[in-house]
């Protein structure tokens, strides 16, 4: 059972509400009541219910309309139904065969408390991995993105690849180290260059640095002009080398923005992960971005490690 479920009664039958009602609190459900088709919909835009059970032969607005304006709205279109009523009502209401009539969960008058909950609690447990596979779509979607202008890795896939890399440094002794690069003074390349034009040289910027990198290294857009690199099984003298080749790399290195040769340098914060940090990632993260701040500060184009 979902604890505190918010179950929306419809019925324009006062007294069988209000028997509901008590049926549902006293299994531990919020019961809100409405009258008629319209005080229902009016309820849901108020608040989203768990579950709605919902009287198919109402006066002004039936079950069905109700149901058909509810599937109607993003918002309310996947909440769970469960009618009163009979089959011969449902069927004539629907306009369906008593095959069809199987898709939908329906409770006859009078009604069984016991069966009622019982249904109650098999829509709420189908919402519910409904809602788990939502998300787990979700995640996967963020996970396959990746950013248009530099075809680098979303935030979302380098938060994931960060909690396995953690598992494999706490369990394996696998080392790993954050490399946090930005391209230095870029608040004056977009006033220069135009925001159009920075953007290409930052995308020009991560192609070079990605001939560095080792294909188990995983590089992640975390900022406008900024992006995050986990170099994998490295430890801070294998990072410095590689942060300090991009560096020089970018250093050397004339980009033709916009038809015009353009130079710019990047500074670069680094940051080991050592085993008193979080599962997450957030502490070798932030210590990274405070190497890379320093970096900035003391006038760019600088590797700094965190200590």
């Amino acid at each position: 059972m979902i604890t505190g479920a918010s179950i929306l009664v419809v019925d324009d039958d006062q007294s069988l509400t209000l028997v509901i009602s008590e049926v549902l609190q006293s299994a531990g459900y919020k019961a809100v009541v409405a009258h008629d088709g319209f005080k229902a919909i009016a309820a849901c835009k108020v608040r989203t219910p768990d579950v709605i059970i919902l009287d198919i032969n109402m006066p002004l607005m039936g079950g069905v309309e109700v149901m058909n304006r509810l599937r109607a709205d993003e918002k309310t279109r996947d909440v769970p139904l469960i009618f009163l009523g009979s089959r011969e009502q449902a069927s004539k209401a629907m306009q369906l065969t008593d095959d069809d009539l199987s898709d939908y969960d329906i409770v006859l008058k009078p009604f069984d408390p016991r069966e009622l909950i019982s249904r109650v609690k098999g829509q709420l447990k189908q919402k519910e991995l409904r809602d788990k596979l939502k998300e787990k779509e979700e995640l996967l979607r963020q996970l396959s993105l990746s950013d248009p202008l530099t075809d680098l890795k979303s935030p979302a896939y380098l938060k994931e690849f960060l909690k396995t890399a953690i598992r494999q440094a706490r369990r394996y002794g696998i080392p790993f180290t954050i490399a946090l690069a930005e391209l230095d003074n870029y608040q004056a390349l977009k006033e220069s260059l135009g925001k159009d034009s920075s953007e290409q040289l930052l995308a020009a910027v991560t192609r070079h640095i990605s001939t560095q990198m080792r294909s188990s290294d995983v590089a992640a857009r975390t900022g406008d002009y900024e992006f995050t690199i986990v170099l994998t099984v490295t430890d801070k003298g294998g990072a410095i080398e590689f942060a300090e080749r991009a560096r020089t790399l970018i250093q050397a290195s004339t980009f033709n923005i916009s038809n015009e040769p353009t130079n710019v340098t990047i500074s670069i914060g680094l940051c080991q992960f050592v085993d008193t940090m979080d599962n997450d990632g957030k502490v070798v993260l932030s210590h990274a971005k405070l190497a890379l701040n320093q970096g900035h500060e003391s006038g760019g184009n600088v590797t700094l490690m965190a200590e």
